[in-house]
Order: C-alpha cells, then sequence, then structure tokens
C-alpha cells in the first residue's frame, strides 16, 4: 500500500483556470509585468547575519559526525602507536574531510584524494621554509594564492583554499628540521587517507545519496517557485529554482559513469531530473500568465516530490484541482507534474533518457578562470596578498603563535567582497571571545592527558561543522579550543589556558589585517565585471533568441546545449551582482543602476528557454532574412553597450511578427540599458563629494560620467574608469 506524502483534498479550493494574461494572446498588444526598480532585500549583503541567534538552517548532524570522526580517528591511531605530537600531524591531515561533502561519491574520491596531496604538499613547503622570515613568506603567500585559485577554477567548494594555507602556515612557524619533514608530510597524508575512508564510507549504505539530496532540494526549490508565482516579483524564487535545477543536473551528470549508467536508479535519476527541469518551464509559463497565485496543493505536491526521491514510497497523489485546467499552460503542468510523479515513484526504471551533455575538463575550467569577465583571479591575489602581509606583520612584531595571524587572515578573506569579509570578521572575533573566556574561566590550569586531548578536539570539530552553517559566531567559539589543546599537548608541562590571551591577540590581528587586505586590493573586482558579464548574458540569449525565431528549436539537438550556456551565463550574471552590492565603493551605484537591466535580461532569456513547449503546439512562423540580420545587429549592440558601459545605438529593430512579447522584451532591455548608462544626477552622490572631492576623482570613484555628446550616428564609448580590478 502506498504511503501519500500530501494531505488529501480540500472540500473547496480555489479554481485554477484563469483567462490567459496579457503575454498569453499574440494577437493583443503585448504588456509586460513591472518589475522592481531595486534588489530584493535578501540580495543586500549590508544585512549583517544575526550574530548569536541561528538562522533558520538546519543543524548539519551529518557533517558534524563525518568531521569528529575524519579527525578522530587518524588522531587516535597515531597516538596510540607514535605520540601525540606526531598524531597532531595527521589530525591536519584529517581536514580534507571537510571537502566534496555534496559530491557524488565517484567525484568525491577523487576531489578528496587531490586534496589529500595538496595538503602534503602545503605542509612540506612550509616546513622546507621554516625558520627564515624571507623564505616562509613569499611560501605562504605562494600557497594561499594557488590553493584559492585552483579550488575556485575547480569548482572545489568551502572550505576552498583556506585549509591549505592553515596547514602550511602550520608548518613554517614549527622549528626548523629538514630531517622529519618526509616524516611529518607522511602523517598528514595517513589522516587524509583516514578521512578519505570516512567520508566514502557512506558509499556502502547509500551509494546515491548525494544526487538524492541535490534533486531534493532542487524541488523544494521548486515548490518555492509556484508559490511565489503571482505573489509579488518571483524573480528571486526563479533564479533559485533555477540554480537548483543546474545543480541536481550537473550532480547527476558527475555520478553518470559508464558502470553507473547500467543500474536502474541510475536511470531513475535522470529521469527525475529532466522532471524536474519540465517542471521548471512550466512554472515560468504559468508564471507570465496568471494574475493570481496558485492554489497551495500545487506547491505542496511539488515539495512532496523532494520527499519521494529517496522515498519511492512517499510519492504524492495529484491534487483534484488540476481536473479543472483551461489555459496550455495548466494544461502543461497537470502533464508534467504526472510525469514527475509517475518517475518519482518508480524506485527502477528499465530504459531512461539519456542527459545530454558532458562534464568541462580541468583544463576547459582553468582557462576559463582566465576569463576577463571571471572573478576567480581577484580573489586568489586578495587572499594570497592578505595572508602574505599578515604573515609579515607577525614576523617583524613579538607574536608568540604567528600561524594563528595568517589563519585569521586567510578566515577573514572568506567572504569574497568586504561587506561579507567585515560580517565574517565580526561574527569571529566574538565567537574567538567566547571560546577564549569559556578556557580561560573553567579549563585555564588544565593539563590535559593525550586522549583528553584527542577525544575533546574531535568532538570539538564535530560540533563546529555541525553548528556553523546556522552560525559562524557559535562555530567559532567551538572550533577556538581546538588550537589551544593542540598547542597545550605538543608542550610538556603546558596548561590548556596558557596562550589564551595570545589567541585572542593573534586572532584579532590577523582578522584586521584580512579585513584591511579585502578594503584595499582589488575592491572593486565585481562592480568592474558586471557590465561585461551582463554582456555575455545577451549574447548567450541572442543565440536561443535566434534559434526561436527562425522555428528550428523543436527537437532540435543543439538547443539543450545553448540552453544550458545560457542558464550558466544568467546564473552567473546574478552571482556577479550579488557580490558587487557588498563592495563599498561608489561602483555599486552604478551596479544598482544595472538591476533592471538584469531583471530584464534574466526574464528575457527564462522566456526564450519556454519556447520549445510553447511552440511544440503551435510554432510560429520564421521571420525573413532581412529581419534576421536587424535582429543579429539590435543583439549585438545591446550586449556591446552593456560591457561598454554606454547608452546603445540601437538600428531599426524588426517587426518579429508572431513574436510580440520577446520583440517588447528587447526593446524594454535597450531602454534599461540606456537608463543605467546615463550621467549620474549629482544628488544622488554623497555630500563630501562635492565638498571636498574634485570632480575627475569624483568620475573615477563613483563612475560619474560626462553628458553624453550630440548623437552623431557613432559609438560614444566613455573613458573607461581604471582600477585595480581592471588590470588582472
Amino acid at each position: 500500500m502506498q504511503e501519500h506524502a500530501t494531505p488529501g483534498p480540500h472540500p473547496e479550493r480555489a479554481p485554477l483556470a484563469l483567462p490567459p494574461g496579457p503575454s498569453a494572446d499574440p494577437a493583443g498588444p503585448p504588456t509586460l509585468p513591472p518589475f522592481p526598480a531595486v534588489h530584493p532585500p535578501e540580495l543586500d549583503p549590508n544585512a549583517i547575519k544575526p550574530l548569536v541567534t541561528l538562522t533558520g538552517k538546519r543543524f548539519n548532524w551529518a557533517a558534524g559526525a563525518r568531521a569528529a570522526l575524519g579527525v578522530g580517528i587518524p588522531f587516535a591511531i597515531v597516538t596510540a602507536t607514535l605520540g601525540i605530537d606526531d598524531a597532531t600531524f595527521a589530525a591536519l591531515g584529517g581536514y580534507a574531510v571537510l571537502y566534496a561533502a555534496k559530491e557524488p561519491y565517484a567525484r568525491r574520491g577523487i576531489t578528496l584524494a587531490l586534496v589529500g596531496l595538496g595538503l602534503t604538499l602545503s605542509l612540506t613547503l612550509g616546513s622546507l621554509a621554516a625558520g627564515t622570515a624571507f623564505l616562509y613568506v613569499p611560501v605562504i603567500t605562494l600557497v594561499a594564492t594557488v590553493a584559492t585559485f585552483l579550488c575556485g577554477a575547480l569548482q572545489v567548494d568551502r572550505p576552498g583554499g583556506y585549509m591549505f594555507t592553515l596547514v602550511c602556515a602550520m608548518g613554517a612557524f614549527l622549528p626548523h628540521q629538514p630531517d622529519l619533514v618526509p616524516q611529518r608530510a607522511g602523517l598528514v597524508l595517513v589522516g587524509a587517507a583516514g578521512a578519505w575512508l570516512v567520508s566514502m564510507s557512506g558509499w556502502l549504505v547509500r551509494p546515491r545519496h548525494p544526487e538524492h539530496l541535490a534533486l531534493a532540494a532542487c524541488f523544494e526549490a521548486l515548490a518555492d517557485f509556484y508559490a511565489s508565482i503571482a505573489n509579488g516579483p518571483s524573480d528571486a524564487a526563479r533564479h533559485r529554482a533555477s540554480e537548483a535545477v543546474h545543480t541536481a543536473w550537473v550532480t547527476v551528470l558527475r555520478a553518470d559513469t559508464k558502470r553507473n549508467r547500467r543500474t536502474g536508479e541510475a536511470r531513475r535519476l535522470r529521469v527525475l531530473c529532466r522532471r524536474a527541469l519540465d517542471l521548471f518551464q512550466a512554472a515560468q509559463l504559468l508564471a507570465v500568465e496568471r494574475t493570481r497565485p496558485l492554489p497551495s496543493e500545487i506547491p505542496d505536491t511539488v515539495r512532496a516530490l523532494a520527499g519521494a526521491v529517496g522515498r519511492p514510497k512517499l510519492v504524492p497523489v495529484m491534487p483534484a484541482v488540476l481536473a479543472d485546467t483551461e489555459t496550455a499552460a495548466e494544461r502543461n503542468l497537470r502533464v508534467v507534474l504526472k510525469a514527475a510523479a509517475q518517475a518519482a515513484g518508480q524506485p527502477a526504471v528499465a530504459e531512461g533518457e539519456i542527459i545530454h551533455g558532458r562534464r568541462p575538463t580541468a583544463r576547459e575550467r582553468l582557462r576559463a578562470a582566465f576569463d576577463r569577465s571571471s572573478l576567480v583571479p581577484p580573489t586568489a591575489l586578495r587572499t594570497g596578498l592578505g595572508v602574505g602581509f599578515a604573515v609579515l606583520a607577525a614576523a617583524v612584531l613579538p607574536v608568540v603563535h604567528p600561524a594563528w595571524v595568517a589563519i585569521a587572515a586567510g578566515a577573514a578573506l572568506q567572504g569574497g567582497n568586504v561587506v561579507l569579509d567585515f560580517g565574517r570578521v565580526l561574527q569571529r572575533a566574538i565567537g574567538t571571545l567566547l571560546g577564549v573566556a569559556v578556557i580561560a574561566l573553567f579549563f585555564h590550569d588544565l593539563l590535559p592527558d593525550p586522549w583528553v586531548v584527542v577525544v575533546t578536539v574531535a568532538l570539538l570539530f564535530g560540533a563546529t561543522q555541525t553548528v556553523i552553517t546556522r552560525n559562524l559566531a557559535v562555530g567559532a567559539a567551538f572550533v577556538t579550543p581546538v588550537g589551544l589543546f593542540l598547542a597545550a599537548a605538543g608542550r610538556d608541562g603546558a596548561h590548556v589556558g596558557d596562550l589564551a590571551s595570545t589567541r585572542v591577540i593573534d586572532t584579532i590581528l590577523g582578522l584586521t589585517v584580512g579585513l584591511t587586505a579585502s578594503l584595499i586590493l582589488w575592491p572593486r573586482a565585481s562592480s568592474t565585471r558586471l557590465p561585461r558579464q551582463l554582456g555575455r548574458a545577451i549574447r548567450a540569449e541572442a543565440m536561443l533568441v535566434r534559434a526561436t525565431v527562425t522555428g528550428n528549436i523543436v527537437d532540435d539537438p543543439a538547443w539543450g546545449s545553448t540552453r544550458r550556456a545560457a542558464r550558466r551565463e544568467m546564473l552567473d550574471l546574478w552571482s556577479v551582482y550579488e557580490a558587487a552590492l557588498g563592495e563599498f565603493s561608489g561602483r555599486r551605484l552604478d551596479a544598482e543602476r544595472l538591476w533592471p537591466a538584469i531583471v530584464t535580461t534574466q526574464r528575457l532569456g527564462y522566456r526564450v528557454m519556454t519556447a520549445p513547449e510553447t511552440y511544440r503546439t503551435k510554432p510560429p512562423e520564421p521571420i525573413p532574412e532581412d529581419d534576421l540580420g536587424r535582429l543579429d545587429a539590435y543583439l549585438g549592440e545591446l550586449a556591446a553597450a552593456a560591457e561598454e558601459r554606454r547608452a546603445p545605438a540601437l538600428p531599426e529593430q524588426p517587426d518579429m511578427w508572431g513574436h510580440p512579447v520577446l520583440r517588447q522584451h528587447l526593446k524594454r532591455l535597450g531602454q534599461t540599458i540606456a537608463a543605467a548608462n546615463e550621467p549620474v544626477p549629482s544628488w544622488q552622490l554623497p555630500k563630501f563629494v562635492h565638498k571636498r572631492v574634485p570632480a575627475r576623482p569624483a568620475r573615477l570613484l563613483y563612475g560619474a560620467r560626462r553628458t553624453a555628446a550630440p548623437d552623431t550616428g557613432q559609438s560614444q564609448r566613455p573613458a573607461r574608469n581604471r582600477g585595480p580590478g581592471d588590470r588582472t
């Protein structure tokens, strides 16, 4: 007997069917729904996250248990065989357990092996450079830069390059003993091997659990998108749903090896991934048609699919409200929701849809990281130089434990922009003070037994990973005593609280240096790259628009890859805009002025993505060749104007008969780009700019440009605002 995840139908329901919206009638005048003049509040990073209260996320018990075992088991084994001093290096290798937690096991095994080798190499380089500031300062700087760059380019999730910096700094400030370097490196490798076994042990019980989690999160995000339709601007919910669909597709594709492809569960996951994309397309069609919110049964049914991903018995029943449908979008929703529920309820399928596409190679990812619109190079250079300055300060000043200064600087630079870095600095400082206060008040005179150190370090490290996703300050409070216990274990007769005050001073010094580096090194990296990323998104959408108006999109094998490329560019555009909002510079004003153009670009792209579903029943006639040429010129000028931060000199817009909504989107996009690049009114600039800053520096800092010259028919490109971000 099947279990049902959703309750039975209510006696009275709001009718689902509605008259077609203004964009559903191609014969009528196209009118587009309004968009907000400012970005949604959840995008604003200026609101510092709660310092002592917990966020709405769940405690990550699985990550905590995995971290405790991944660090504790190698630590305990080496302690029992060689002693607590050597076991500290095995604990450092156990930090590899923090990586690739959401990756499929096939990719996780390779990633963890590479991370273990990287941690071993980092400790080796740091140990060889120990004792001489002229060596360990550039070595730690190089390790922090290269590790951050490689983790960003190869899409290795957090903690990214931070742990490599930590291990290198720990080795650099040990006594210089070259003969012990091979032994230390081997112990780090042993710890990484133990972390590999712990992290991969889940494959024996639930080999498909990472893919299940990604698809469940995808259906949760889709349910939020359905709930936001006609309840206000749904751009943020649509972005989250699109990102979740893309993440699920990437996760399933990464697990799609030749061996796994033959299993029934692998085919079922491929089908579910396809059904999730169909549900997103159906939601997008409803979003342009509806003027009233959907009945609650529909988002609840989509949300119930998340539970059915891992447990097919929990497949939801179809809501009875879908029985009465009138519009094409509603009928499409009924078909795709029924197909998704049917796929979720099957434990395995005999034949599944092959996910088209391929995984990009490491060389392709590295090449993409060097693109002018990529944020990876400035982030890596900022992190490396910030850590280098912190190490130099620790070498010059009378610091007792210099490694803590470098570690704190690296932790302060993980936010990605000034606002997020400031929030991390504030929360880490509070967490460090709390952790040190607990040690100083209750455990100051403790002489820990080696096994007490092993158990305490494992439990504290696990508690940190359990709670850190909900609050960074609380996580920092748990992890602070770990360093004190390890430092006390390495010295005979040392108390845990002997270095408590030193930990506070070193941490605050490192956090200050890291925050200063975030303020002065490439402070406008995101806002400088935002116009170029907007142009890239428009060019990617231009290929979709061209394929749409030529009538060759139905059953076109190239359509899927083109759509995926456009989706990636739109996701990157949203991410770069969100990062630009967190920069303390006048360029944020220019970024906010681009918001209407970004929203229009997003809506145009997602509207064109639904073209196969719309035109499969009633395909329009292709536009003439002359109009196609004018359309290419029009789209090219829009992209060029966005990249060059100028008002577009648009040619005559083609008629595009049969595509009035797309024509209206393109017209609005030109208007929003022109409005975003108009001269900044003086009253929008801060008062001190008028009183104390001359005109030219004001334009340099705040992106204000001179009034546009009369239109002569040629491009009026303004002089580029040069800054540190333009030189990477």
